[in-house]
């Protein structure tokens, strides 16, 4: 019995032992401020930018900060959800706080294209993932002298 006993404590402690190594870590975001423009707060992940030759991935946040800048955005997702004949699910959105970019940058063309969106309440609780479909996905020209420049700027050049 004290063998059995024995046997099955050292089990565990070799199961105990090992599962640290088992988990993977996850990164924490390491948000770095850019810009405020038009009741929006928006941040760059400087965790979450990966070089991949002349492209870059990079995680985007924004917060808004306005009643007027979280209206202009609310009126395009129920735009969208009117279109879809689902006009009530805007209430999803009634105690909406922030949302993150997942985009990807193409530095030599000076072009990006936004890969997912993901919306947040104020408890930092998902409410939606929304992914275009891939034959919908655009790549958008960086306009000179604008947030979306000095991002793209910030973006390219992290860590080169």
């Amino acid at each position: 019995m004290k063998f059995k006993l024995l046997t099955l404590l050292v089990v565990i402690l070799s199961i105990a032992s090992c599962k640290p190594s088992q988990i993977a870590q996850k990164i924490q975001p390491q948000w770095h401020d850019l810009a405020f423009a038009h009741g929006v707060e928006i941040s760059v992940d400087t965790a979450s930018i990966k070089h991949d030759g002349s492209v870059v991935y990079a995680t985007e946040k924004r917060v808004f900060t306005t009643a007027n800048s979280k209206a202009q955005y609310l009126e395009k997702i129920s735009n969208e959800l009117k279109k879809m004949g689902k006009p009530e699910r805007i209430k999803k959105w009634d105690d909406f706080s922030y949302c993150i970019y997942h985009s990807i940058y193409e530095c030599t063309n000076k072009r990006f294209r936004v890969l997912w969106v993901e919306d947040y309440d104020s408890t930092g609780k998902l409410i939606i993932k929304t992914k275009p479909a891939k034959d919908n996905i655009k790549w958008l020209n960086v306009e000179k002298e604008t947030v979306g420049d000095y991002t793209f700027f910030y973006v390219c050049d992290f860590g080169q």
